[in-house]
């Protein structure tokens, strides 16, 4: 979990999961300082803000749970929108609109 949260805040970790999930950075800090546990609130705040990839995180032993195949469909969906993206500004910079 504490991976997850470096991964997805890199800097002032505690501070940005506090903004985004509604958890005291007091907190996030005391599970990264004591390898705590969240309590059932701050685990279902951990959910609702980060979703599936999260539970991913924590669940790595169940790759074939509903989450999983959650978390492929939104992975695929970021890097075909990326892939638009690049095609974009390939044709963009082919036909000197760039």
């Amino acid at each position: 979990m504490c991976a997850f949260l470096r991964e997805q805040h890199p800097v002032k970790t505690a501070s940005c999961v506090e903004a985004e999930a509604g958890v005291s950075a007091h907190t996030v800090r005391k599970w990264f300082d004591l390898g705590s546990a969240p309590s059932g609130p701050a685990y279902d705040a951990l959910v609702r803000r980060y979703g599936a990839p999260f539970l991913c995180s924590v669940h790595p032993e169940t790759r074939d749970a509903w989450f999983a195949h959650v978390a492929r469909l939104q992975e695929q969906e970021q890097l075909e929108a990326r892939a638009r993206q690049i095609t974009q500004r390939l044709t963009d910079m082919r036909e000197g609109r760039l």
